[in-house]
């Protein structure tokens, strides 16, 4: 979790950098306002995103004891079973999507955005399925 908190002020610092940037270097470029309100969105963004991280660690820390608990619970192997079986079976699901796009991309002009996208959506689709029907099944 200490990692998520860090990733979160890292991104909303970097938003926040870059929104200055962006009012800075677009207000001496030149006098528009399309410079200033991308900007201004940018930074705008970066300080909700800040906001969020500051209550959801704050709220983190006051729960504390209570998702140690539960985190603290016996670890089962039936879901280790699981996460291998369901990340077997959506591998094998990737290569045969990789395999059938790479021999439509000989007939079809396949955009690479668009492949990925598919890839992406079918893994993350599969692997919730598998483990789904693997928990169900074992």
């Amino acid at each position: 979790m200490k990692n998520r908190f860090t990733e979160l002020y890292l991104c909303s610092s970097a938003l926040l950098i870059m929104g200055l940037f962006e009012i800075i270097w677009n207000h001496t470029k030149a006098n528009t306002t399309d410079g200033l309100v991308s900007g201004v969105s940018i930074l705008l963004v970066g300080v909700g995103l800040i906001a969020f991280a500051i209550t959801s660690h704050v709220k983190y820390k006051a729960n504390r004891k209570q998702m140690d608990r539960e985190m603290s619970k016996e670890y089962d192997e039936r879901d280790d079973i699981i996460d291998g079986k369901a990340s077997l079976f959506t591998m094998r699901i990737i290569m045969l999507v990789t395999l059938l796009m790479m021999f439509l991309s000989n007939w079809l002009a396949i955009p690479t955005n668009t492949a990925l996208f598919v890839i992406i959506v079918l893994c993350a689709c599969t692997n919730f399925l598998a483990k789904k029907y693997y928990n169900h099944v074992l």
